[in-house]
């Protein structure tokens, strides 16, 4: 027997391992997608976008909040249970699912902030929003910034 007979399976096997379970799908800002049978959306970003009427009808929001309640964006999110299993990328800080009435396992993971694993419930009527929080990150003013910003500046006077 050769090394090569035992060596190419392995070499496969060992690349499989390497690979994610399940590629995020990327969703753009304000636009709505289906994702493995469930209506899913990215937005948050702005205050207009906030206040859209239309993101009541999502039974699932998902918000990614950092250091002193900044949001955060650029996150993934990963659902499972009810026999649904999805993974999507959002650039901003809200992802929102029209999922089934359920309980659901869900991982977040945000650029600034790490992993979170999270449980939730989907309900029949109205919206969960579900706020995972990174209080490390964000950026936030030092401060040495607010006091500058809070003090008048003085006018400078031409040099003679």
């Amino acid at each position: 027997m050769t090394f090569a007979r035992y060596a190419t399976p392995f070499i496969l096997l060992s690349a499989f391992a390497f690979a994610p379970a399940q590629a995020a799908d990327n969703i753009a800002l304000d636009q709505t997608m289906t994702v493995a049978g469930i209506e899913t959306a990215c937005t948050g970003v702005g205050l207009e976008a906030r206040q859209d009427a239309k993101w009541r009808a999502y039974p699932m929001l998902i918000e990614f909040v950092g250091r002193d309640g900044q949001y955060l964006g650029d996150g993934t999110v990963t659902v499972s249970g009810n026999g649904h299993d999805l993974s999507v990328h959002c650039q901003g800080p809200w992802v929102l699912m029209k999922l089934p009435a359920g309980d659901y396992k869900i991982g977040v993971d945000v650029a600034e902030g790490g992993h979170k694993d999270l449980n939730a419930k989907a309900p029949a009527s109205g919206q969960t929003r579900l706020t995972v929080r990174y209080p490390n990150a964000g950026g936030a003013e030092t401060p040495n910034e607010r006091v500058a910003a809070a003090q008048p500046q003085q006018p400078q006077q031409p040099q003679p």
